[in-house]
């Protein structure tokens, strides 16, 4: 338990287990007109100085509770303006007295200690340490007075042109917080023109060799909106008379900037007038003309379509019949072959079968462009498909473009036509490719999507379905490209490198299978494709394989 402090609180407090050298410093410390209080401690010094928040501690190294460097580490923790001033009494060495130093205290001194000095020590901390308040004082009404000039924007500058200090005023007129611009060059706040033409240096270089520099011109804020100043320069000196940094003070001029500007705007206004009008008219005639130029390709898209699907239903038809003529040359060769055993004509009719072959495949391709072919509907592993057509996919993309596969290893089987799918996967790996022209990276990904509520966008029903992503480095679409992207015929290639008909016919495909297909997209940031198929329940899975 500590005394009740004493009605006038105590200047010193003076701690050392040594009575007869704590009275020594005690009657030494009232000659010298200062009050004085005793502890014998390190506990009850600590207590004496949370009660009575002396001016000076005065401690001896030696303690029998604590260490001395202890008391005074903690009296710094919590009373930081406390002056210490440790005494050791017994023989010391340089590193003594810098454990002390760097544990807080303010001063050392070597006992016995005469009492003049004592006393003049004592004198000296308490003037610094009256001297560093009146400092803080001062550094504190200052701040005061620049803080609440709200109307004025006020930053000091290093010669350097960095900024160092900035006003709340500064804040306000130009919108920089403290810690954005404190460090950043000074012609961050003028118009990029004077900063290129050098006109922040040449305000520091007339400020050194003048009283101020006044001047008037827009300065720029942070969110690039510009206003018309008066401003000030002066030059910041120390003592000796040398220049350390800028004072600069701005007030914001705008609202009589704008006034004499549209004074003088009045003269111009008719001519402004008719040169808006002209750039009017000018707009109206590119607008006909644009119109004009969309109605013809619009016309020419038109009759494309015609001619496309007049050629898909020729086509169609010939394929067909076609298709039938080389299923009987197919099945009249396998007979054939099956009842020849001379090797020469077994390879003349292998050579035929493997060119009716040809054929055939050519006839399917044509079919599946007329849209005259069934989808062969099966229950395959999402995975599985990929994996078939990994050397394709190399192949088709080169080697400029960095391919990856994220397969997740749980995907759901679907049932779907896989030569449909896979020509979907080939279709949106070559787009991707054609937009990375520079290279890139092209990542094929599957996993697993449950749809609970049909989503804005798309016409999907809620269920389980398997997931198939595309996704580019590319140089992504506009949001005008993305809602035309399965448009038949439309292409962002240039005349010659598509049909646009490779996305229209996935699209269709996967519509055709249930699914859907997302597009995400944007200009500069490349593109991700998912194709959606649904999933295979267990049933039909369970009969597919039994078939198979």
């Amino acid at each position: 338990m500590s005394a009740t402090p004493p009605a006038t609180p105590p200047l010193v407090v003076n701690v050392d287990d040594d009575a007869a050298n704590r009275y020594v410093k005690t009657r030494s410390l009232q000659m010298g007109g200062m009050t004085v209080t005793e502890a014998a401690d390190g506990t009850t010094a600590l207590a004496l100085i949370a009660d009575w928040q002396p001016s000076l501690v005065l401690l001896d190294v030696n303690l029998p509770d604590m260490n001395g460097l202890e008391v005074c580490r903690r009296i710094k923790e919590s009373w930081p303006e406390i002056i210490v001033v440790q005494i050791s009494a017994t023989a010391i060495t340089s590193a003594d007295k810098i454990s002390g130093l760097e544990s807080g205290a303010d001063c050392y001194l070597t006992s016995p200690v005469e009492p003049l000095e004592l006393i003049a020590v004592t004198r000296a901390m308490l003037r610094l340490r009256a001297a560093e308040a009146q400092a803080q004082e001062a550094h504190e009404r200052y701040r005061m007075i620049v803080e609440s000039a709200i109307d004025y924007a006020i930053f000091t500058c290093g010669l350097d042109g960095r900024i160092t200090s900035w006003n709340s005023g500064a804040e306000a007129v130009l919108g920089y917080r403290p810690e954005e611009i404190i460090g950043a060059p000074g012609a961050r706040i003028f118009m990029p023109e004077d900063a290129a033409a050098g006109v922040p240096e040449a305000e520091m270089q007339a400020a050194l060799t003048g009283a101020s520099v006044n001047a008037e011109r827009w300065h720029r804020r942070r969110d690039g909106s510009r206003f018309w100043s008066s401003g000030r320069m002066v030059p910041l000196r120390n003592r000796r008379g040398e220049a350390e940094g800028y004072l600069k003070i701005l007030y914001d001029r705008s609202a009589e900037k704008e006034a004499r500007d549209a004074l003088e705007a009045l003269n111009a206004e008719l001519e402004i007038r008719v040169a808006d009008r002209t750039r009017a008219l000018e707009a109206a005639n590119q607008r006909l003309r644009e119109e004009f130029a969309e109605r013809e390709r619009t016309a020419e898209q038109i009759r494309q379509l015609q001619k496309m699907e007049a050629l898909g239903q020729l086509t169609g038809g010939i394929a067909h019949d076609f298709n039938n003529l080389l299923t009987a040359i197919l099945g009249g060769l396998e007979v054939t072959r099956m009842r020849v055993e001379e090797p020469r004509t077994l390879k003349m009719i292998d050579s035929s079968i493997s060119a009716a072959q040809r054929g055939a495949k050519l006839v399917a391709q044509l079919m599946a462009f007329a849209r005259r072919q069934n989808l062969e509907v099966e229950c395959r592993q999402i995975n599985t498909l990929v994996e078939e057509m990994l050397e394709l996919l190399a192949r088709s993309v080169g080697t400029s473009v960095t391919l990856t596969f994220d397969l997740a290893p749980d995907a759901w089987t679907v049932m779907a036509d896989a030569s449909q799918v896979q020509t979907a996967i080939l279709n949106l790996a070559i787009n991707a490719r054609d937009a990375m022209p520079n290279g890139g990276c092209l990542r094929i990904s599957t996993g697993n999507t449950l749809i609970e509520a049909a989503a804005p966008g798309t016409e999907l029903a809620p269920g389980e379905y398997a997931m198939l992503a595309v996704e580019d480095t590319g140089t992504g679409m506009t949001d005008e490209v993305k809602t035309r992207l399965f448009e038949p015929f439309f292409t962002t290639k240039e005349i010659g490198k598509g049909t646009g008909l490779g996305l229209a016919q996935v699209y269709g495909f996967v519509r055709q299978s249930g699914g859907d297909v997302l597009v995400r997209s944007a200009l500069g940031q490349g593109s991700r494709i998912t194709i959606l198929l649904p999933r295979a329940t267990e049933a039909v899975a369970g009969d597919t394989a039994a078939v198979a």
